[in-house]
């Protein structure tokens, strides 16, 4: 803007005029945001950015994050919630901006599990050895009396045959179905 400012002609004297200029900028503002959140450990997350460009992205050791862009490199992160800051310097008149977000990054489910000592006579029952990620759901083919929960055989209730046991870990936050 230019402002001007007047002084009236009198007393025989003219009009006197004088101008400065003056520049007023907006202030920045923004919001940023890592939909899908909570997401696995694979890949990456991209952040959505609305607003004012040209701040740094930061959060706390652990997170693998570009500063520039914002993009989370969920593979190289360890798993955890985290908080993201966004921040544009200080400039034009303005002080400086900030504005966060979480994002949350969950470890992929994994196991393995064993019947040790098979083959077995069908008498009794056996228990199955789970080595990672529990909660999943145990199963085989019709024939086999197996406990969905604990993995746990009855043998003498079973069918004598060869069976294959899957254990499943649904779909969870963010992570895909895991199956052994």
């Amino acid at each position: 803007y230019t402002v001007t400012y007047t002084i009236a002609a009198s007393g025989g004297c003219s009009q006197f005029q004088t101008t400065a200029g003056i520049t007023i900028n907006a202030a920045p503002s923004a919001t940023i945001n890592y939909s899908g959140s909570p997401f696995c450990n694979s890949g990456t997350a991209n952040v959505t950015l609305s607003g004012s460009s040209g701040g740094t992205f930061s959060s706390i050791s652990g997170l693998n994050i570009n500063p520039s862009s914002g993009e989370v490199n969920l593979a190289a992160s360890t798993p955890g919630a985290y908080t993201v800051t966004y921040t544009i310097a200080a400039s034009g008149g303005c002080s400086q901006f900030q504005t966060t977000t979480g994002i949350t990054i969950n470890a992929a489910p994994s196991a393995t599990i064993n019947y040790s000592g098979s083959p077995f006579c069908n008498s009794g029952t056996t228990n199955v050895t789970l080595s990672g990620s529990s909660g999943g759901v145990f199963a085989s083919t019709g024939g086999l009396n197996i406990n969905p929960s604990s993995g746990e055989v009855n043998l003498a209730a079973s069918t004598p045959g060869a069976y294959t046991v899957t254990y499943t870990i649904a779909a969870s936050g963010g992570c895909s179905q895991f199956q052994t």
